[in-house]
């Protein structure tokens, strides 16, 4: 009987020691990145140069230094890991300094600033309103923000004070994507429900309106995302007609990349759209669960990502950005994260690219 009574005390103890150790769930997961001990994911593949690296994810505080997880003596005492997350991101902006903007439905704006290793709710400081933050911009002052289900264009100071914004009194009809071009003192704002694009200024002042429901040049069928392509206009992805449109500042048609298909070159369901420092044009595809890029001409160079939770898969991809230094941003929404790469053609220098993944 002792030696039995021994084995069941033996038995809890270890059984107490396997909780404390045993596998997180994936919530508590620390974020992945890239290490030695992992195999280096770029695209295209070998042997052609690589452009592309796949570089981290955030899902939340701990991601950008934030925060570093309980020790073991903590978590035995009970402590849990209480932080804040990523819920559901759909759009995504950074600005100059590095700092990432996250548009997470349901939550709010949550701002991410990897090098200043800080994340926080940032539309709760204005106490407005944004259930469903899909379009979000940045520039050297402030950050512009589209909710698609308030019907709401908004423009923040940097400490997320609301400065103005417009609504449905003013022709607002859930906005999607939103750009900005400061040096144009131009905004570009998707108006998703009323098949036009709306051209303002940095005060939300308006000042042109573009397009109407239709499938020719300059119509469009429920856009969704924006971007500015600099030195040419701006790039809206018409969703409905499977295309992205280009246009110059003026709001002038100059041409379209993309059509239906479901092969390179063609989209499902079209979303998020960005420019990298050479001019090449990102869009994601939520179906297809991938990012392509094409030439401002056209012709597809690449394809990043499939459907999947591991590194560079996606699950109803949305939003994306790119950072001055070539760091790339995905809104990554059924694995409440947001993935990051690297751009690594002339533009964009794996060695400029700061606080991309904290504690590598």
């Amino acid at each position: 009987m002792k030696v039995l009574h021994r084995f069941l005390i033996t038995a809890m103890v270890w059984g107490l020691f396997g909780a404390v150790f045993s596998s997180p769930t994936a919530k508590d997961q620390p974020k992945k990145s890239a290490s030695s001990a992992e195999p280096q994911l770029v695209w295209p593949q070998p042997p052609a140069p690589a452009k592309i690296k796949w570089v981290a994810e955030w899902r939340s505080e701990f991601d950008v230094g934030a925060k570093k997880h309980h020790s073991f003596l903590d978590r035995l005492a009970g402590k849990g890991e209480d932080a804040l997350w990523l819920k559901r991101p759909i759009g995504v902006a950074v600005d100059d300094k590095g700092v990432v903007y996250v548009g997470d439905l349901g939550q709010g704006i949550v701002a991410m600033d990897p090098v200043g290793h800080h994340m926080w709710l940032f539309s709760a400081v204005s106490k407005i309103s944004m259930p469903t933050p899909a379009g979000l911009a940045a520039d050297s002052k402030g950050v512009y923000a589209c909710d698609a289900n308030t019907s709401t264009v908004a423009l923040f100071d940097k400490e997320g004070h609301l400065l103005v914004s417009l609504g449905k009194q003013d022709g607002i009809q859930r906005p999607v994507g939103i750009a900005v071009d400061e040096a144009k003192d131009l905004v570009v704002a998707v108006n998703g429900n009323e098949h036009t694009v709306l051209l303002l200024n940095r005060q939300l002042k308006l000042i042109k309106k573009i397009g109407g429901r239709g499938d020719k040049e300059g119509q469009f069928n429920f856009p969704t995302y924006c971007c500015i392509v600099p030195g040419t206009g701006f790039a809206v992805v018409d969703t409905g007609n499977f295309r992205v449109q280009i246009f110059d500042y003026e709001g002038h048609y100059l041409r379209s990349i993309g059509r239906i298909g479901d092969v390179s070159g063609s989209f499902a369901r079209p979303k998020g759209v960005a420019v990298d420092a050479d001019g090449n044009v990102y869009v994601v595809d939520a179906m297809f669960c991938n990012f392509q890029v094409f030439r401002l001409d056209g012709q597809v160079l690449t394809f990043v990502g499939h459907g999947g939770a591991d590194r560079a898969e996606f699950q109803v991809p949305s939003g994306i950005a790119i950072g001055k230094d070539g760091t790339i941003f995905v809104a990554d929404e059924a694995n409440k994260r947001v993935q990051v790469f690297q751009y690594l053609g002339k533009g964009g220098s794996e060695a400029e690219a700061k606080g991309k993944a904290v504690g590598e």
